[in-house]
């Protein structure tokens, strides 16, 4: 039997040790994307964790990963949909973490 996912949302935060909130938004605050941006980013993350069968969620290499995307933009260039531009750096480079300890 199946279960359907469950979508990632501000309130998902909430689960997240204070030291990864912190530097969520951190990271939020340096990038050009608001935080409805990151958490659909998230979201589009977690899917793509999902689609691959993996189990962990190292949120801090997650937000690292998104923050990298976020400077994929060109200087001058009008931002693309976070979200999107995740979903296909995820679909074309991967992600790979080592970290066991974390979930």
């Amino acid at each position: 039997m199946s279960h359907s996912p469950v979508p990632f949302t501000s309130a998902s935060l909430e689960a997240w040790t204070q030291e990864e909130r912190d530097s969520f938004y951190e990271a939020v605050d340096d990038s050009d994307y608001s935080l409805k941006d990151w958490v659909a980013a998230l979201g589009a993350f977690q899917s793509w964790l999902e689609e691959h069968g993996e189990l962990r969620r190292p949120w801090r290499e997650i937000v690292g990963y998104i923050h990298c995307c976020t400077r994929m933009a060109a200087p001058g260039v009008a931002l693309g949909v976070l979200k999107v531009i995740v979903y296909e750096a995820l679909t074309e480079y991967g992600f790979e973490f080592t970290s066991e300890s974390q979930s």
